[in-house]
């Protein structure tokens, strides 16, 4: 997967933006004319944070392929529309994306691409299957994924906001130890903010700290954790 994400990576940068500027825009594009969205739907499309949006948002504003415009109905929306520059540059990063995508599956025969797709898909279902009967554990607790998660705050009447949903806290395990409850939403580690199980575990094994704080929101509410090594 490493080699799929280098080659993937280095096709943007010839473009001069990144991976995740590209999500950005291609979700826009996929809105239809007039290629706008607030920037709320974009956080809940990509699962981002709102600073971490914001962010790649002032980066592709300062490369003139996006415009922020306030919301004349809510002052606290904003839009966020293509411009004709990034609608020109997604003409031209969307046949190179494809084409690339196809060299990367270039030694597989046309069978073998049909047997590949229909074995990740049968892959991703069962790893859904795993979070939905709690086999995707982390100190002792289930963590939901992030469509999982929003689906379920919403149900309740919650504010929608990127993270990992605690479903479930075993009974006698290090997370009910810590104060870990059902219904925590995880949201961040050492300020890095977590919208993955693979953002969680990628911050936990590069983190060098011996207290790796971690962000709840319990609700509305912020809890905070500190957990140390030995808890990890």
């Amino acid at each position: 997967m490493e080699h799929v994400d280098r080659a993937l990576e280095a096709k943007f940068e010839e473009f001069q933006i990144s991976r995740a500027s590209f999500d950005v825009l291609a979700a826009l594009r996929r809105s239809g004319k007039p290629y706008k969205l607030t920037q709320r739907d974009l956080m809940r499309s990509l699962f981002r944070t709102s600073g971490s949006m914001s962010l790649r948002i002032d980066a592709l504003q300062k490369q003139g392929l996006v415009n922020r415009s306030p919301d004349s109905e809510d002052r606290r929306s904003v839009f966020v529309t293509l411009t004709a520059k990034g609608v020109d540059l997604l003409e031209s990063v969307i046949p190179a994306h494809l084409e690339n995508e196809s060299s990367l599956v270039a030694g597989l025969s046309r069978t073998e691409r049909a047997q590949l797709i229909a074995l990740l898909r049968k892959w991703l279902v069962s790893l859904e299957e795993e979070v939905a009967h709690g086999r995707q554990l982390y100190l002792g607790m289930t963590l939901l994924d992030s469509r999982a998660s929003t689906k379920i705050r919403r149900a309740v009447g919650l504010p929608d906001i990127p993270g990992l949903l605690v479903n479930k806290v075993a009974a006698g395990s290090r997370a009910e130890e810590l104060g870990f409850r059902k219904g925590d939403l995880v949201t961040s580690v050492e300020r890095q903010a977590v919208t993955s199980l693979v953002d969680l575990r990628k911050i936990l094994n590069h983190s060098e700290s011996k207290t790796r704080k971690v962000q709840v929101v319990r609700g509305v509410e912020t809890v905070e954790f500190k957990l140390t090594s030995s808890s990890i």
